[in-house]
Parts: structure tokens; C-alpha cells; sequence
């Protein structure tokens, strides 16, 4: 069994039961029978609604289940039920006290190096736990067809997608491959799921200039019309106007 999840999200469960009281931290029927000190933990779950990493704390203010790629739901969040453990796959501990491993700091170091999507497998009872940087990361749950549409269209103009997930709205981030490329988000509904509007950056050597779009439709519109930026990646160009002379004598 392999899934994929967006490491933006798991990152933000890791830190919210890393630092929620120790009285809030929920423990797994093994734990309890054992009489174990429980830890800061994500929690793999599966159910009928579908395959997610949750944390194993009940403290306010939870952020939303980080689903696995293909095995969302497909109607409403199911935040913060962390459910009995007939359906938990496995406990992961964010911190190994014999050891001192902490998981949430390896996570954030590993979004630091540009990784955005992390692995979880399963062979028999062994759990394998990778993160790695995918062309395309892994979109929240819950987008419609369309809007899954417009995600596939600014991955198609060559822009780095960088995804920040909240319960009311998520935030994509847009970003040319090299320093002189356009910059931009889009503004997608947490619950309808549904593109709400978008604004692009342009550079030039005398400032910036924005355009923005309401709506899926001059969404996609704005997009569209977007070309590829020639400034590859660690563009050495002392501005933009030379950068893409660059291009164009090559």
C-alpha cells in the first residue's frame, strides 16, 4: 500500500499536537491497554471516508485532515473525528524519546529543501515514511472538476505550485521557475471547492504590474494567456529586461 499526501498539510497536524496541552493527546487502544506515556502522534486512518493523517489531540483549533491523494472524501470535510481504532493503520510518533528523532522538525526541514509531497507505505506491519518533490503536489480534497482543470493548466505554464490549505479557503502559489518569471496566486473555497479569483505579478526593470481575475471562468482566462518565462531557474541576469535578451539570442 502506497499514498501520497500534501506535506504542507501534514506539517500543520504535526504542529498543532506537538504543541497542544499533553492532556489533549488521544492514546490508541495498545497504549491504553499497556499503560503507555502517550505522545504527540499523526494517526493513518481508513474509513469510509476515505485514507487521511490526523493528529492524535482533541485541543481547539484542530486544522484539517490531510487526505491521501485519490482517497478523499467525497462529501464533507470529516475533520477532527479521530474515530475509534478499529480503523487506524497505524500511531507514527512525532518524537522518539529514546532516541531523540523528532519527526515534526524532519518535516519541516524537508519542506525547507523544496519537498512537498510525503509517502506513506505499507508491507505487512511495517510502516516506510518518505517526503520527495513533486512536479505537480498533491491538491487539497474537495476541488471540482474544473477547478482541478485550472490547477492543471498553471502546472502546464511551467509554474511552481506551492499549496497553503485552510477550512474557510486554500491559498495555490504561483512562481515562474527563475527570479525574473511572474508570481500569483488563486483563491480556492475550502468547502464549494470552487475557484474564486486569482491575481498574476508581471516584472519589469521600472516595477511590477498585477492583473487580476473574479471567477473560474477569467481565471482560467487569465492563465491561459500566460506564456512559459524563458529565466530558467538561478538566473544570473542583473534585470529582466537583459534576462530575456538572454533568451532570445540563444
Amino acid at each position: 500500500m502506497l499514498t501520497l499526501f500534501a506535506l504542507n498539510e501534514v506539517i500543520d497536524i504535526a504542529m498543532h499536537s506537538a504543541l497542544a496541552p499533553r492532556h489533549t493527546l488521544r492514546a490508541t487502544a495498545d497504549q491504553h491497554e499497556n499503560d503507555e506515556t502517550v505522545h504527540a502522534a499523526l494517526w493513518w486512518l481508513r474509513d469510509s471516508s476515505g485514507t487521511y493523517l490526523t493528529g492524535n489531540s482533541t485541543h481547539k483549533g484542530a486544522p484539517r485532515d490531510a487526505y491521501a491523494e485519490g482517497y478523499g472524501p467525497g462529501g464533507d470535510d470529516a475533520s477532527g473525528i479521530l474515530g475509534g481504532d478499529s480503523r487506524l493503520i497505524d500511531a507514527i510518533p512525532l518524537y522518539e524519546p529514546d532516541t531523540g528523532a523528532c519527526l515534526h522538525s524532519d518535516l519541516i526541514r524537508a519542506q525547507r529543501d523544496g519537498h512537498n509531497t510525503l509517502t506513506l507505505t505499507l508491507d505487512g506491519a511495517r510502516v516506510g515514511l518518505s517526503t520527495f518533490t513533486a512536479s505537480k503536489p498533491v491538491a487539497p480534497h474537495g476541488l471540482t472538476a474544473y477547478t482541478h482543470g485550472i490547477v492543471d493548466l498553471a502546472a502546464a505554464k511551467e509554474l511552481r505550485l506551492t499549496w497553503k490549505t485552510g477550512k474557510a479557503k486554500h491559498l495555490l502559489h504561483l512562481a515562474a521557475r527563475g527570479p525574473h518569471g511572474v508570481k500569483g496566486h488563486v483563491v480556492i473555497g475550502a468547502r464549494s471547492g470552487k475557484v474564486l479569483r486569482a491575481a498574476i505579478t508581471y516584472p519589469s526593470d521600472h516595477g511590477v504590474v498585477q492583473s487580476t481575475a473574479e471567477g473560474t471562468n477569467d481565471v482560467r482566462t487569465l492563465l491561459y494567456r500566460l506564456s512559459p518565462s524563458p529565466c530558467p531557474p538561478g538566473c544570473t541576469a542583473p534585470g529582466v529586461n537583459a534576462c530575456f535578451d538572454r533568451a532570445l539570442q540563444k
